[in-house]
This record gives structure tokens, sequence and C-alpha cells, in this order.
């Protein structure tokens, strides 16, 4: 029986081994695949939004807030120049060539000036004074006889010009990076030309990323075969500078690509040109990265970027590729290629003529001699600078670029660096004694700014500092304290009273006695009060001192602005107190002053980054000493210099008036010597480290270094006007009496009014010339 095959019954829409694809199941798939599709975009989006939000804020907080750690700059006094000022133009000469401007026949350019025998015009860079960055200006300074007579700023009479002052130093951060901030107004227009040429033609077109620039990089390249041109934007460069690591891998390329757009949304295009001169790596100093074309023209050529020529400036854009590899010091053959291809693309779009170009070409590199950059120019100053700021409690604003002004004078801390070493060397050959150190410190009369300080024979060694930490015997430099404690009191004392100088035995602590003598071993018995001071007197000195008494002599060390403590015995008359140079030099400046009080300081202004003040110096009028007073020391401390112990100054520096004082410790240890013109207060100290005799007294070692001093300085001479309440007097010597009449044995001083009281009556009269008479025929008596 035939069997029957049995049909099996297919579901529909389905065949045996494969799906039946109709109408409605590509529309199923469909539907599934875009809704897949849609929803991961919408992920992707979301994610890459909220990643753009991140990188946007990590761009913001990086650019907006304090993008280095920049190192505070310390500058030297803002010089102001108003007519009748004072004015060397040497000397400006001086501080010009020092901070890089160059001397030229015609001024065109900002860091030019010109010199003539009594003009100057100075052509000043972009700087920012405390308002904001100036631009460049053209400034004629003309002088008659040494001041100022007319000043213009471009063109225009003006009445105060101010001058770019000296960067004495960087501090740098605690992690050690060094910087050079430039603003705009500061890049030479050159560089850009330069840095757009070879890094980034497109810049002022691209929003970040420039495809069209990765092609012509990838071509010319290609031509010239070898690194040529970049391919990545400047704005792609920051962003990996600033913000990511150097690692080649795709990842870090889609943070630079997004960074780059919200760079660019941001921020202007010379916001972010600024940032990257200042940011791009240049090089390596030791431990330390070069960072920005500042900091990298000091580097490689010891010059401030305005100050380079075309061709130097080539070569800091072509070390943008490699800093290393192309190494000027290591590789200078390397150097000078890439140099080469620079200054090739600048000949090919027009940048100079081939004349200018066969020049270039035959340059060298003209890099400094040696890797290593001076990292002190000025450290005995640069110690003063650094304790104050801590003690005014900037020490946490050290990282954020404070900009710190200073009295510092160039040319006086030069003169002062010159004339020590040379007086040193001297005095090393003539007392056989190469042990002999010095300090000095110098400062402005009317404000006490501090304008140089020389902390040792090696002026540059930033170690131990005698002019701040040195604190040595002042010996006869108290004198002036003592008697000036004693010509406050008008009604007692004057110039012509009689002082004992007569032997003296004193009680001492623990029942030793002391026994004063005067330097030379003789007694006179009585001497006059201005004879004892000019003459420096010991004995008399110490009488004066105990009838005023110790606690009143203290008062007036003081009063003058001594800051430190004071044992209350006699032996403080002959100056057993000891003191650093910058410590007496603090109290002369108020006799110099006319007893005016001014907190010596090397600090005039601190500014913050962004330009806000964070602190200032206000020069207040703080009387200290009454203004007669004043005038009788200065008086009597001009004296000194003329027939008193620095009477050699009247043929050391012959025409001049100054003023001062001589000081000498115990066994010659310490000569001290402080002098001052209209301008300046001058201290000096000579000794040695190991407190060993020197065999040498105020007149005879540190007097010389003063006058050494002055001479290369120029002097500025010494002139008061009688105040009101002083009146010149004759004196009876024998007495201290103020006399009318016939007296024999008087002199004329300066006396303070109230404290005159004249009299008629005379222990001797003069005798009266014979008459005529009496000279034909005699006289009559014996």
């Amino acid at each position: 029986m035939a069997s029957r095959k049995i049909k099996k019954k297919e579901r529909p829409g389905f065949t045996k081994g494969k799906v039946k694809t109709g109408d409605s199941g590509d529309k199923y798939i469909s539907q599934y695949l875009l809704s897949t599709a849609f929803k991961l975009s919408l992920i992707f989006i979301a994610a890459f939004s909220l990643y753009s939000i991140y990188l946007d804020g990590k761009v913001r907080q990086t650019f907006e807030g304090q993008r280095w750690q920049l190192p505070a700059q310390v500058y030297g006094r803002v010089l102001h120049l108003n007519k009748d000022s004072l004015l060397n133009l040497s000397q400006l000469k001086t501080e010009l060539d020092y901070i890089g401007y160059k001397s030229v026949a015609m001024v065109r350019e900002p860091g030019q000036y010109n010199l003539s025998k009594n003009s100057i015009t100075i052509y000043r860079r972009p700087f920012d004074f405390g308002y904001g960055i100036e631009n460049p200006s053209r400034i004629r300074i003309q002088t008659r006889e040494g001041s100022v007579f007319r000043l213009f700023i471009d063109n225009e009479q003006v009445h105060q010009v101010k001058l770019e002052p000296v960067l004495i130093d960087r501090i740098t951060s605690s992690d050690g990076e060094d910087r050079v901030v430039l603003s705009m107004e500061q890049i030479p227009e050159a560089l850009i030309d330069v840095l757009l040429l070879v890094e980034d033609r497109d810049f002022y077109q691209h929003h970040g990323i420039s495809p069209t620039g990765i092609m012509r990089a990838f071509w010319k390249n290609l031509l010239a075969g070898e690194t040529v041109q970049g391919g990545s934007t400047l704005t792609q460069q920051l962003a990996k500078n600033m913000y990511l690591s150097r690692d080649k891998t795709l990842w870090r390329k889609v943070n630079e690509a997004i960074m780059s757009v919200i760079l660019e949304l941001r921020y202007s295009k010379d916001q972010l040109l600024e940032a990257y001169i200042n940011e791009v790596y240049l090089g390596q100093h030791f431990a330390n990265g070069v960072h920005g074309f500042g900091l990298a023209s000091e580097f490689y050529f010891g010059k401030d970027i305005q100050n380079l020529d075309q061709a130097q400036l080539a070569l800091l854009v072509g070390l943008v590729k490699g800093p290393s590899y192309f190494d000027p010091w290591r590789r200078p053959e390397r150097a000078l290629e890439r140099r080469d291809l620079v200054l090739d693309l600048m000949f090919k779009h027009h940048f100079f003529d081939s004349q200018t170009y066969e020049k270039l070409l035959m340059a060298p590199l003209e890099i400094r001699s040696e890797r290593r950059m001076a990292k002190q120019s000025f450290p005995g100053y640069m110690q003063l600078v650094r304790r104050e700021l801590k003690d005014m409690g900037a020490a946490s604003a050290m990282q954020s670029g404070i900009r710190v002004f200073t009295g510092f004078d160039l040319v006086k801390q030069l003169n002062a660096e010159q004339a020590l070493i040379a007086h040193l060397n001297s005095l090393a050959t003539q007392q056989k004694d190469k042990n002999l150190e010095a300090a000095m410190v110098i400062s402005d009369v009317r404000t006490g700014a501090v304008e140089a300080v020389v902390a040792g024979k090696d002026v540059k060694f930033s170690g131990f500092n005698r002019a701040l930490d040195a604190q040595r015997p002042i010996g006869s430099l108290i004198k002036p304290a003592v008697y000036l404690t004693a010509l406050q009191r008008f009604d007692q004392y004057n110039f012509a009273t009689p002082l004992d100088d007569q032997p003296i035995t004193m009680k001492g602590g623990r029942g030793k006695s002391w026994q004063p003598k005067n330097y030379d071993g003789k007694f006179r018995g009585k001497v006059a009060l201005i004879d004892a001071l000019v003459s420096s007197l010991n004995v008399p000195t110490v009488n004066l001192g105990q009838q005023l008494g110790v606690d009143n002599v203290s008062h007036t060390l003081w009063a003058l602005g001594y800051q430190g403590d004071i044992e209350q015995v006699p032996s403080l008359f002959l100056g057993a107190i000891d003191m650093s140079p910058l410590e007496v030099n603090q109290w002369y400046n108020t006799i110099a002053n006319g007893g005016l009080y001014n907190q010596s300081s090397a600090i005039n202004q601190v500014l913050s980054g962004d330009g806000e003040e964070l602190w200032s110096r206000f020069d207040t009028i703080d009387v200290r000493i009454p203004q007669q007073a004043a005038y009788l020391l200065d008086f009597a401390l001009n004296r000194v210099t003329q027939e008193g112990t620095a009477r050699s100054l009247s043929w050391r520096l012959p025409h001049q008036q100054l003023a001062g004082k001589t000081g000498t410790s115990n066994d010659g240890r310490d000569a001290w010597f402080v002098g001052y013109d209209q301008q300046s207060v001058v201290t000096t100290w000579i000794g040695r480290d190991d407190n060993a005799q020197t065999k040498l007294t105020g007149s005879s070692g540190a007097l010389p270094l003063f006058a050494s001093y002055m001479k290369r300085q120029g002097i500025s001479d010494r002139y008061d006007f009688m105040p009101d309440g002083v009146e010149m007097a004759t004196f009876e010597l024998a007495t201290g009496n103020a006399v009318l009449g016939d007296c024999a044995n008087v002199a004329d001083y300066p006396a303070i009014s109230d404290g005159v009281q004249y009299t008629s009556k005379c222990l001797e009269k003069r005798k009266q010339p014979p008459s005529w008479l009496e000279r034909l025929f005699g006289s009559d008596s014996d």
C-alpha cells in the first residue's frame, strides 16, 4: 500500500532555514537602528557636552586665574624729573645702558636714546608704573649747569617725566620657576610677524584648528625635506603647553582640539597670542625650564626682547620646534642651520631686502658665553629687600608676580662697589692685611630710602651681610648724640660752653675703675664744647655726658631712630654700643635731614600682579629733634670736615661742603666714617671678621673710602639756611657767656636765640690798638 506524504503546515512569513524579509520586517529593523543611533547620539552629545563643560571650567580657571607661578620683580627707584632737578647725563647714560637701551644717532624706536652735551632724547619703552602699561613715548631732556632746564614728551613741553627703572632681580617661586611676562604692548611687532609666519599664518582666520594650515605645512616640509613649518595652530600649542602633557596619544590630541576651540570662543586672538608668547617652552636652564620669549631672550642673549635684531629673533622662533635638538650651546651647527631657514622664510616673504638677508646670514649666533645666568647682581641690597618683604607679610604673595619698587640707585651702587674694592686692595698692600673687610650703606637724606648696600669686598657673594648684620662698637660716632642732647638744653649749653678736659676716674661695674683718655693722651684743662666735638675729645665728652645723664643721651639716640636696647653705663658716651652700618645710617639720616625722621627702608611700593597697591611708603613729617638744635649740630659736623678729625676731606675733596663724623673702636678694631652732602648719607665701616686689630682709625681707614666714593659719584654741596630762632652771637670762651663790647678771647657761633643772654661784663677786655700819638711818642705805661 503506497504511503502518502503528509505536507507540514508552515507558519506564514517564514521559510525553512531563512527569514522572510518582508516590508514590515524591514521597517522594524530600520526603526530599531534609528532609535539606537539616536539614543547613542544623545548619550554622546550629553557626554561630550559635559566633558566640554569640564574642560571649559579647567580652561577658564587657569587662563583667567593665576596662569603661572610668576617671580616677584624687584625694581630700582623710578626717576621722576622736574624742572630744576639735578641730573648728571653721563650717569643717566649708565642706567640706560644697563637696562638695555641702545645709543643711536637718530632715535626712531622704543629702547633707543641719543645723548649730546646738554640734552638727551630717550624713546621710553612701554612700562607699567602702577597705573597700567604706559605706551612708548619720546622723551627729551634739556639741561643747564647740571640741572633740568626743559622737558618734552612727544615734542610737547611738560612739567615732569618718569623714566623706566632698573630691574634689580627676580625672586623666583618655590618651585624655582622663572619667567619674564610680556604684555602685548611690550612684544616687538617683528617677533609677532616672524612667529606667525613660521608657526601659524592663519592664526587670525582659523577658530583653533586649521586644516589648510596642516596641509600647507605638510607640503612645505615635504619640499624642504625637513620640518620648516608647523601644522598645529598656536592655539593648539598653547592648549598643549598650558593644560596637557607631552604624551603623543590620540586622547591628548582630542583634548587639545576641544580646548583649542574653547580658547578661541572664550578669548580674543590677542589674548591667546600674548599667552602663547609667555608660555611656550624654549629651553632648559639646568633644572629649570625656560618658558616664554621674554626669559628666553635673557637666557640666550642676555638682552631684553625689545633689543634683539632680526637674526636673533629668527633663532628664538626657530627654537620653538625643538629647543633641545637645536640647543645653540650644545649643537651650534644645528641652531645656525635652523636660524638660517627662518631667515630664508622671512626673505621670501619680503621682511628685508637681499643685501640685508646676506648680512644676516653671515651674522654669528651671538649667544651668551656661558649657559648659567647670574642669579643676583646686587645680593647685599636684595637681602634687605627680602627681609622687608618678609616683615610686611608679603611672603605669601611672592608667587603671584608682585612688583616691588625700591629706592635702589644703580650708579650709586656701582660707584660704592668700585670704591670699596679699590680701597680694600690699596689697604691690603699698605697694611699687609688681606683679611680686611668693609661695608657701606647709602640713603637719601630727604626720604631715608636706602639707595645702595655693599655687604663686603666680594660684592657678588650672597652670604654674610656686614652692612645689615655686623654688630660692631661704633666708637666716636656716638658723640653727636651726646652733644645734641646738650644743644637742646640751650639755656645751659652753647658752642662756647667750657668743658673740663682733665684726668678723671669713674667707677665701673663689679668694682672696676674706668679712666677715659683722649686719643692723643693729652689733657687741655678747659675746652669749648664745639672744639671738643670737632676734635672728638673723649674726656670732655664723658664729663658732658655725666652732666646730662646716660638716660637722656639714650633718649636722644632713640629719638634719632635707633631702635635697639641701650645699656645705661657711662661708657656709652664713647661708643660702647654695638650697631650695624644700617642702624648707624638710620639715625645719622635724621641728623642730616634737620631732625626730621623717616624710617630707613629699601622698599617704596609693592604692587600685585594685577596692579593693585599692596603696600606703599608714606613720607610723613616726624619732627624728632628741634630744627634749631639740628642746625647747630650740622654746623659743628661741617666744621669736623674742615678742621676736625675729618679735615683730610678738605684736600681729598677740595672746595666741597660736607658734614660727617669719624669713629674708631678700642685698639683700632673698627674704623667708621659717616658723611653726608645735600642728597645722601654715606656710612662706611672697615674691620676684620675675626675682630682682630686693624691699625686703622676712622680718619685713616673709613674716611678715605667715603672720599673715594664721593669722587666717583659727585657731590651736591651741603647748605643750611639758618632757621628762625637761631642767631650769630659773640661768646667769651673763658666763660661761655654771650658778650657785648670789647671782650678778649671771643668767638662767633650760631646759637638758639632764647638761650642767648648778653652781658657787657668780661673777664678780660680786648686791648685797644695804640693811637698814632702813642705810636709816635710811646706809651706812659711800662
